[in-house]
C-alpha cells in the first residue's frame, strides 16, 4: 500500500523522571516520523521506555524536553481542551488490559467515545452496530464483559478505538494477554485495519507479535533505532 504524507513527527524527545535526589532518563532524545497508513511496531524488552513514549505520542504524557508534532501541529502550543480533543478523536488507544467498563455491555463500551463526541443516538447507534459487525461481534453485542473470552473483549476495545475513526490507532501489547491462536487473530484484524487505510503504532516487546508490522522500529534504553527482526 502506498504511503501518505507524515502525519506524526518527533524531534529529540526526552523524557526524565525526579526520583528523590536522583534523575532518572527514560526517553533519550527518540526522534521518529510516521506517515499516514503505515504500520509501525516500537519493539524494546520491559523498562525499555516504550510505554512512555506511547504516553507521548498519545498526549497522555508530555516529554521533558524536544518537539512533537502531529498533523503538523506542534503539541507543545496545544491547550489542555485541544490535547482532550486529540485523545477523543485523533487517536484510538487499544491496551493490553482491555480496559472495558465491566458493567456496560459490548454495544455500551463501544458507543462511550461517540457520546463524548455528542453525536447523535441514531447515528451513534449505526456506529456501533458497523463497528461490532467489522470485528465479528454482531452476536456477542449485548453481552457483558465478563460474558465473553479474552479476543472477544480486545475486539470490543478495537472497535471502540475505531468508532471515532482516529488519524492513528496506538496499540499497547494488544496481544499479551491473549494466547497465540487468539493473538494471531487479533493480529489478522488488524492487517484489514491496515489495509482499510489506517495508521497503526503498535508497542511490543515480543518479536514475533512485531514482524506482523510493515515497519520496525526498536528501543532500548531510552534510545530508538530503525532495525529489523534480524537484528532484534
Amino acid at each position: 500500500m502506498e504511503l501518505g504524507e507524515e502525519i506524526l513527527k518527533m524531534q529529540g524527545i526526552t523524557k526524565e523522571y525526579e526520583m528523590g535526589e536522583e534523575t532518572s532518563v527514560v526517553l533519550k532524545g527518540i526522534d521518529l516520523s510516521v506517515r499516514r497508513g503505515e504500520f509501525l511496531a516500537v519493539l524494546g524488552p520491559s523498562g525499555s521506555g516504550k510505554s512512555t513514549l506511547m504516553n507521548i505520542i498519545g498526549c497522555l504524557d508530555v516529554p521533558t524536553a524536544g518537539d512533537y508534532w502531529l498533523h503538523g501541529k506542534r503539541i507543545a502550543d496545544e491547550d489542555e481542551t485541544e490535547l482532550a480533543r486529540i485523545r477523543s478523536a485523533e487517536v484510538g488507544f487499544i491496551f493490553q488490559s482491555f480496559h472495558l467498563l465491566q458493567r456496560q455491555t459490548a454495544f455500551q463500551n463501544v458507543e462511550l467515545p461517540l457520546i463524548y463526541a455528542n453525536m447523535s443516538e441514531k447515528k451513534r447507534h449505526e456506529r456501533v452496530e458497523e463497528m461490532l459487525i467489522k470485528v465479528g461481534l454482531e452476536d456477542r453485542m449485548y453481552h457483558m464483559p465478563n460474558q465473553l473470552s479474552g479476543g472477544q473483549q480486545q475486539r470490543v476495545a478495537i472497535a471502540r478505538a475505531i468508532a471515532t475513526n482516529p488519524t492513528i490507532l496506538l496499540a499497547d501489547e494488544p496481544t499479551g494477554a491473549l494466547d497465540q491462536k487468539t493473538g494471531a487473530q487479533v493480529m489478522n484484524l488488524f492487517h484489514e485495519l491496515n489495509d482499510e487505510g489506517r495508521t497503526i503504532i503498535m508497542i511490543t516487546h515480543d518479536a514475533k507479535i512485531a514482524s506482523h508490522a510493515s515497519r520496525i522500529v526498536r528501543i532500548l534504553d531510552g534510545n530508538i533505532s530503525e532495525g529489523g527482526l534480524e537484528d532484534a
